[in-house]
């Protein structure tokens, strides 16, 4: 039987292992800088740059898709159909009487990792930095049963 806690473990995980990973692209950066031999396998600087650039949208999509997985595992337990995530978010908000603001602060995230996935320059969405996206992503999985 899944564990809300558990999902919200997950999703914190994200926010933790992206904070292992831009200290260890920090140090790179660093090191690299003073020593350029120690980049191997074709990387070069630049390279390192672009990742540190795109490190934290990168891991907007991995707690978005943690967060998501949980949120359809719960929803297939009360129901047959696999809605789009807007609506699943807004089901889930009205079913588990989610307050607006809660519901309202996901998605945006949900936009901004879309906007990611699909590389759409044609619309204006705004980034969110992972901490709040996290806090807001387990606020709302916090109103979900403990048990399902």
């Amino acid at each position: 039987m899944p564990l809300r806690d558990s999902w919200q473990t997950r999703i914190k995980a994200v926010d933790r292992q992206f904070a292992a990973v831009q200290l260890a692209v920090s140090r790179l950066l660093e090191e690299g800088r003073r020593n350029p031999t120690i980049l191997k396998c074709g990387v070069q600087h630049r390279d390192v740059v672009n990742a540190a650039k795109d490190l934290e949208g990168t891991c907007i999509i991995r707690l978005f898709a943690e967060f998501e997985s949980g949120l359809r595992q719960y929803w297939e337990t009360i129901a047959l159909s696999h809605p789009k995530t807007k609506d699943l978010l807004d089901s889930l908000a009205a079913r588990c009487r989610i307050g607006n603001d809660q519901r309202d602060n996901a998605h945006p995230i949900r936009e901004y990792r879309n906007s990611l996935v699909h590389e759409r320059e044609d619309e204006e969405v705004a980034p969110v930095p992972i901490a709040e996206a996290r806090g807001y992503l387990c606020t709302f999985f916090s109103f979900l049963p403990r048990q399902w």
